[in-house]
């Protein structure tokens, strides 16, 4: 939502806000799901809107074979679109117009368990795949 005193969040309502999107994949053996969150957010709505995100891509990211490469390259994107919400000062609320407290980003990315869990998948079928290797060798 633009206004003339600024961007503001589009949970929130409170401002600054910038303007950027978090993706979320979800691999399925023949498919897969793409999601979208769009922006603006300001800046605890925009930290809890990533690591939502990006846990849940890490957690459900891997279960396909076009998924492997794509769930690495969604949480990428979504780490770098991260750093402009980071950024930002704290939210305060408009001059004017409606707002409420935003978001509780909670703990950090790498705190949640789904998405220390989902790192490990990956690092899994990696040892997995040098057995293997090793064995034919």
């Amino acid at each position: 939502m633009s206004a003339p005193y600024g961007v503001q969040c589009r949970l929130c309502g409170c401002v600054p806000a910038a303007d950027v999107s978090f993706h979320g994949h979800r691999g399925l053996v023949i498919m897969a799901v793409f999601r979208r969150l769009p922006g603006p957010f300001c800046q605890e709505c925009g930290l809890a809107a990533f690591r939502e995100m990006t846990a849940k891509t890490l957690i459900e990211g891997w279960w396909g074979i076009a998924s492997f490469p794509i769930a690495p390259f969604i949480v990428l994107l979504n780490a770098v679109r991260r750093g402009r919400v980071a950024n930002l000062p704290p939210p305060r609320p408009p001059a004017r117009g409606p707002y409420r407290l935003p978001s509780d980003p909670g703990p950090p990315l790498l705190a949640r368990p789904t998405a220390l869990i989902g790192l490990a998948i990956p690092l899994a079928a990696l040892i997995l795949l040098c057995g293997v290797h090793a064995a034919s060798s």
